[in-house]
């Protein structure tokens, strides 16, 4: 179970090749934010003392934050259901929720089954709650 001689297949692979997928998806998110943001906020922030640590921390970080929320969002949602990379990255004493659900709806679908997809609908209908507050409330502080 030996990736290239460096690497065992486990967890490790697992959450290296989630975030090798992910990671696209987040970059389109985060890089159509900052393309709406105007760089003058920047620079008057520079202009009035600020290094270009602090300009990133106070200015830039909180105007893409939705941006960096919805991608965490879509980065959480899609590894959860992509089943098919969790499967061919996943060693033999691996075991994650998607592979856990797939074993048991092989036999049947059973009432375990059916709490856990429940229970992960309402997660994701929580985080999606959670996000639009965040938007709703830096498009409020923005007009």
């Amino acid at each position: 179970n030996q990736l290239t001689g460096v690497l065992e297949l486990g967890l490790t692979t697992i959450l290296l090749s989630h975030i090798a997928f992910c990671t696209g998806f987040v970059a389109i998110v985060v890089r159509a934010r900052m393309q709406g943001m105007d760089d003058s906020l920047v620079e008057a922030a520079r202009d009035l003392g600020a290094t270009p640590l602090q300009a990133f921390r106070l200015v830039t970080l909180p105007l893409i934050r939705p941006g960096i929320i919805a991608g965490a969002l879509m980065a959480f949602t899609l590894s959860i259901d992509d089943f098919v990379i969790t499967f061919f990255t996943a060693g033999a004493g691996a075991s994650t929720l998607p592979l856990e659900i797939y074993s048991m709806i092989k036999i049947a679908v059973t009432p375990e089954v059916n709490a856990v997809s429940s229970l992960l609908m309402l997660l994701t209908l929580a985080l999606i709650i959670i996000a639009s507050r965040v938007s709703f409330s830096t498009l409020r502080m923005k007009g």
